[in-house]
């Protein structure tokens, strides 16, 4: 039996005694993985001397010494594999002295159980994987406690009504206002979509640009729009939902039957499966690009061109399908809260100074214009 680890020369060893050497793993999990091998060719640790076994501690010390000058890791796992059935390659015993460092995994916790994938983390307490909707299990209540954590956020849906907006619309100003990234993908199909809804969509962006004028460091807030006549070849309908959020430390991504409105959020039965980042990259990446193909493709919301889809929707007044009405009636405005009324006013202090015309900002039918027009804008954020 030959072992490639007494093929590699003195010069490469980084520490050494009487009975073991180390050298750095030619395939390193992460910076300074090292292996701390016997001399002498054993198969497993259980095939080692008491002498040889104190000797590689004494080298897992030495080494952790030097890595701690070096590199300043934040932890460390050390580990042994014994036997094919738990992943040896090589067999003559060598022990793995790995550093770990802050963020170089979702959720750490769980160290080497994760040797069986999706074993490690029994603290974690996993979410369940699945929303069913309903009183019992709104979509709502899943996705509320990772929008607060959020940095950068990316939604999908193919229909967007202003009773959902009013759902999402706290939850989003807090993600902005703490730097988050919020982008926001919708459709034109059978004009389901609202055309106020989109025009709060605009209020929503040239709001958020506003308080960014006055305050300086704030997160960013965009919408498109997929023309579903524009597409190439046959097709005809647009009906994808999904959620994503990251943040430090954490992915996730919901993919369903979930629009922006009250009922999918609320009490509807709608089902959305969650998919997690380190425990499903492959699924969660495929989430991620599915996303941005459609991001590149949609076009910029623009104020022109809510305005030309209001009036086809009008034309068509086809009115919502079955499942797509909103739950509950939606209530009258009220007048416009503080954080509207302080991005109005930074909004018009900049017009006054800059003469600055935002092109983005776009008048919502029901909202008390005659409010805002006392700031000395005839638009504001609508509700």
């Amino acid at each position: 039996m030959t072992s490639p680890f007494l093929e590699a020369p003195g010069s490469a060893w980084v520490a050494s005694n009487s009975l073991a050497f180390a050298l750095r793993d030619r395939f390193p999990v992460s910076r300074g993985h090292t292996l701390v091998i016997p001399r002498r060719l054993v198969s497993t640790w259980f095939d080692a001397t008491a002498e040889e076994r104190a000797a590689i501690f004494e080298l897992v010390d030495a080494v952790k010494r030097q890595l701690d000058a070096e590199l300043r890791p934040d932890g460390y796992n050390i580990g042994i594999n014994a036997g094919e059935a738990a992943g040896q390659t090589v067999m003559h015993l060598h022990v793995h002295v790995i550093p770990r460092f802050r963020g170089d995994v979702d959720d750490p916790r769980g160290g080497v159980r994760h040797v069986i994938p999706g074993k490690g983390n029994y603290l974690a307490g996993r979410p369940s994987p699945l929303a069913t909707g309903g009183a019992d299990d709104p979509f709502l209540r899943h996705i509320a406690p990772i929008f607060a954590r959020a940095t950068d956020v990316a939604i999908l849906a193919a229909f967007v009504q202003e009773s959902g907006l009013d759902v999402l619309e706290g939850h989003v100003f807090a993600a902005l206002a703490r730097g988050a990234r919020v982008r926001l993908v919708t459709g034109d199909y059978l004009h389901i979509t609202q055309a106020t809804a989109l025009a709060e969509l605009l209020d929503w962006a040239g709001g958020n640009a506003a308080l960014a004028d006055a305050e300086g460091a704030r997160g960013s807030f965009e919408a498109r729009v997929v023309e579903v006549d524009a597409l190439p070849g046959k097709v005809r309908s647009f009906h994808p939902k999904s959620w994503r959020f990251e943040g430090p430390g954490f992915g996730a991504a919901f993919v369903g039957s979930s629009n922006i409105s009250r009922a999918a959020l609320g009490s509807g039965i709608e089902w959305n499966l969650r998919v997690d980042r380190h425990r499903d990259p492959e699924a969660y990446r495929a989430a991620v690009d599915a996303f941005e193909r459609w991001w590149s493709r949609a076009l910029p919301l623009t104020a022109d061109w809510v305005e030309r889809y209001a009036r086809r929707a009008r034309e068509t007044s086809a009115g919502l399908p079955p499942g797509e009405e909103d739950a509950e009636p939606i209530e009258p405005p009220p007048p416009p809260h503080a954080i509207q009324i302080e991005a109005l006013a930074a909004l018009q202090r900049s017009r006054a100074e800059e003469g600055r015309h935002d092109e983005g900002l776009w008048a919502c039918p029901g909202i008390d214009h005659a409010a805002y027009r006392a700031l000395g804008s005839g638009h504001g954020p609508c509700r």
